[in-house]
């Protein structure tokens, strides 16, 4: 590898590679709204064309396309890549400083530069400064290291309910790859670089409750005045969701026990990381520490879990969780009418387990459950369904990423595993290879959801700017290439 050669090719390429990171920001994708996720399918294909991908499809989602490609690099070894380019919605429009859909080059804080706009950190910047270094690297080097099989969605906000269905599609090919390789740039304000090393497991699931199918409740939306005549179908369905949990909100459905207690037993090498993370966490209040949105947002921690337990419990612990509730009138200016009694109530659910017990025998546990408890006729909408995967403390290739940042004087931070759990593992469980998530320098703040995201550009001396973020990659994909 010509190293210097790439690195000037970046340097000499910077605005041209600043600019496609606008191009991408640019171009809205928020999937749940339906807004210009199709368009950015076609920009994300273009720009693996651009890369000289031989293989370049658009697949069809649930909701929304994804993408296969593939780039022949003539080596012994393949990796799969995951890409994430929808967003979340544009929420409190009114309060942004900047159009979130701009993508504009300003100062921020003690960066000189980033750019910022909807999905600038989550996940388009990051993703095309790794793009960024592929390229400068086929210019210079005339291919890559390694082969690399992409598999992109734009439905991960909608919890990614067609990816897991990409991978079986593409299983014959997917079958020859040796690792997942997820690493972006999501460096700490003290420039430390975390590197999660599994998920949980996750399942998401539609509950409904429709007058269509129990008929005490009214099959179509009907004046409230006629309420005394019918059942609630809002509260057949609350009755249905407490059923699944105590008045503790520990999960209760038969068969589910072995999930419900996060994990006593942990690894030597495990209990180490925990350690090293509680020294770096150490005098600060946990609800800082984990993602609860502050010490302002949650009072106490559930339990009132103290000392190294809130860290156990985030990883390890399973949770059921109510993520949404709708029915009839939702409110002022919403074409909504107060006085009605809903045809059809429902709410969405997920799980998040430690436990190697496949996604499928969790749902099956559950529709058991409700039948078993007079719940026949709510229905059962799987959105999602991926399983738990954990990759070894030490391994060959997470030792190559660690190496590739201390040369660049970077401190990595590995995580056991990670408390959120999706798709990003669904190639290692299907093929029995590791997955790493992280593991680069580079970054952003005002991360995805929040007003005034963005991508550093110009870092600060802690955060990386996009040159640096693309020169570590081209380091850490060689590194990493000779290790499988």
């Amino acid at each position: 590898m010509n190293k210097q050669a790439i690195y000037n090719y970046i340097d000499q390429n910077i605005d041209k590679h600043t600019a496609r990171v606008q191009e991408w920001v640019k171009q809205p994708s928020v999937s749940w709204d339906n807004l210009g996720v199709e368009d950015c399918a076609k920009l994300v294909a273009r720009t693996y064309k651009d890369l000289g991908c031989s293989e370049v499809e658009l697949l069809e989602g649930r909701f929304h396309p994804g993408l296969w490609a593939y780039y022949d690099a003539g080596a012994t070894k393949t990796i799969h890549n995951y890409c994430m380019f929808d967003t979340r919605p544009v929420a409190n429009a009114d309060k942004w400083n900047y159009d979130p859909w701009g993508g504009e080059l300003v100062q921020y804080g003690d960066f000189p530069k980033v750019v910022v706009g909807r999905g600038a950190l989550g996940a388009k910047g990051p993703y095309v400064a790794f793009l960024n270094a592929l390229e400068a690297i086929i210019a210079v080097e005339g291919t890559l290291p390694v082969n690399i099989m992409f598999l992109a969605e734009g439905e991960e906000i909608m919890m990614s309910p067609a990816y897991k269905h990409f991978v079986e599609a593409y299983s014959h090919r997917l079958k020859e790859v040796s690792a997942s390789y997820c690493v972006m740039g999501s460096q700490a304000a003290d420039g430390s670089v975390p590197i999660w090393l599994g998920m949980k497991g996750m399942v998401v699931l539609e509950l409904s409750a429709k007058g269509a199918n129990w008929d005490k409740g009214p099959s179509t939306t009907i004046h409230s005045s006629a309420a005394g005549l019918v059942q609630n179908l809002p509260i057949r369905l609350s009755q249905a969701l407490a059923s699944l949990v105590d008045n503790g909100g520990r999960c209760v459905v038969d068969g589910l026990e072995q999930i419900w207690s996060y994990r006593k037993s942990i690894a030597t090498d495990e209990e180490a990381l925990l350690q090293g993370l509680a020294q770096r966490f150490k005098g600060k209040d946990w609800r800082n520490a984990l993602p609860l949105g502050g010490t302002d947002n949650v009072a106490e921690i559930v339990g009132g879990m103290n000392g190294m337990d809130p860290l156990k419990n985030y990883l390890y612990g399973p949770t059921m969780n109510v993520s949404g509730l709708r029915s009839g009138f939702i409110g002022m200016g919403t074409h909504t009418n107060p006085a009605i009694s809903p045809g059809v109530a429902t709410a969405t659910i997920d799980l998040r387990m430690v436990v190697e017990m496949p996604a499928q025998e969790i749902i099956g546990s559950i529709r058991k459950h409700l039948d078993s408890h007079g719940f026949t006729d709510i229905e059962i909408d799987v959105l999602a369904d991926y399983d738990f995967n954990q990759a070894p403390c030490s391994f060959r290739s997470l030792d190559a990423l660690k190496d590739t940042l201390h040369s660049w004087d970077v401190e990595p931070v590995v995580w056991p595993l990670n408390g959120g759990g999706g798709p990003w593992t669904a190639v290692a469980n299907a093929f029995g290879v590791p997955c790493i998530r992280g593991g680069a320098i580079g970054g952003g703040g005002n991360g995805p959801g929040n007003i005034d995201e963005y991508l550093v550009i110009e870092g600060n001396g802690k955060v990386a700017g996009l040159a640096e973020s693309e020169k570590y990659h081209v380091d850490a994909l060689f590194n990493f290439a000779a290790s499988l």
